[in-house]
């Protein structure tokens, strides 16, 4: 390969960009410590950054314009399309883009930052390679009719300096610490958000759980990536259910892009939430774990795999069957209370005992299923 060749096949404004800013920022820290420190209000000016960029990346970027799995008022898509681009991550159009992509061709050679092409590539280097940009914005025509995803792409860079470096600069300034809020709440902030969004497509490809799919995609469930990015790293139910607009679906999931969303449900200002259904999350979960049981046993004889397998299978069965049945009678009862129907004769009586019998049955099934995954093998032929 001749050198033009090889100078040509790379971005070299990413790569300047993305290997310079990091050590910039560094010197600046430890110039300013040395200087005497930042102003205590600057670590404020840092964290709200921290958390204005990272949500407007994750809440905004992401689960809002990618996967549309709620909708935005014009003020929050506003905040979005403002503090996104002082992620410097690009413009939110390319962004969604490169996503929807993603999603499209997991793991595949036309996945832009694909796992399967390498650690380093899914968490950066697919920056650096001009072949990764996509050859066209087709994949964004529905958010192409707001005017506003329109204009932050045309000004993108002057909106990410402004919102990303003068913005936090000239607030710092006014205690009279100018270099602090650049270096901290600017530059320092922007590097750290950055590698810990590209984590989610390294790492959380990489390590973690799969309780939802492992053969559809590498996506992996990781407590640890959640914590840095705001709980995108439940990255295994994301794959498996993109629309929904939760990363963590239990209550104690650290997913602060979730609760800040449901915030702005209860003051009017989102709506049309994606949720997947219970009875699928459940399906995706026990075949997963029926997945892990069979492979349990292959160290066993063939007829105890056999017969241990139709066990499983039925368990499975007769569990997804108690949990549609309960989530039915369940979406009954609470529309009969809703319309307050049957207040005067027997009908909503006869409701409650159907949704306890069936609640029962669930519970007993659910723990039929837990005995026979957790315990110890033991079947008579």
């Amino acid at each position: 390969m001749r050198p033009s060749a090889f100078y040509k096949g790379y971005h070299w404004p990413h790569i300047l960009f993305f290997g310079f800013t990091p050590l910039l920022a560094a010197g600046g820290i430890v110039w300013v410590f040395l200087a005497g420190g930042p102003h205590g209000a600057t670590w404020v000016l840092t964290l709200l950054m921290f958390l204005a960029c990272g949500i407007s990346t994750t809440g905004g970027y992401h689960r809002c314009f990618s996967h549309q799995s709620y909708s935005a008022t014009l003020p929050v898509r506003l905040f979005y399309l403002l503090f996104g681009a002082g992620s410097f991550e690009g413009s939110a159009r390319w962004w969604v883009c490169q996503h929807r992509y993603h999603h499209l061709y997991t793991d595949t050679e036309k996945d832009p930052y694909g796992i399967n092409k390498g650690f380093w590539h899914a968490h950066i280097g697919w920056l650096f390679n001009k072949d990764q940009n996509p050859p066209s914005f087709d994949n964004v025509k529905d958010l192409d009719q707001d005017l506003l995803f329109r204009l932050q792409h045309r000004f993108f860079p002057v909106l990410a300096v402004g919102v990303g470096f003068l913005l936090p600069t000239a607030v710092a300034s006014l205690w009279g610490d100018p270099w602090g809020g650049f270096f901290f709440a600017g530059l320092g902030r922007m590097v750290i958000n950055h590698h810990a969004t590209f984590c989610i497509n390294s790492v959380c490809h990489t390590i973690g759980n799969q309780p939802y799919s492992d053969d559809e995609h590498s996506g992996r469930d990781s407590w640890i990536a959640a914590f840095l990015t705001y709980g995108e790293g439940y990255h295994n139910f994301h794959h498996t259910f993109p629309q929904d607009f939760r990363n963590g679906i239990r209550a104690f999931h650290w997913d602060p892009t979730k609760w800040f969303i449901q915030i702005l449900g209860l003051t009017g200002l989102a709506g049309k939430f994606c949720l997947a259904q219970k009875e699928k999350i459940l399906a995706a979960k026990l075949m997963m774990e029926q997945k892990q049981f069979v492979r349990s046993l292959r160290h066993q004889p063939e007829a105890i795999r056999q017969k241990a397998e139709e066990m499983i299978r039925s368990a499975r069965i007769r569990l997804q069957g108690a949990s549609v049945r309960f989530a039915e009678i369940q979406k009954n009862l609470q529309e009969a209370r809703r319309a307050r129907v049957a207040s005067w004769n027997n009908s909503l009586a006869a409701m409650r005992e159907d949704y306890r019998r069936a609640k029962y049955e669930f519970n007993i099934a659910m723990a039929e299923w837990r005995a026979l995954i957790r315990g110890p093998i033991s079947i008579s032929l």
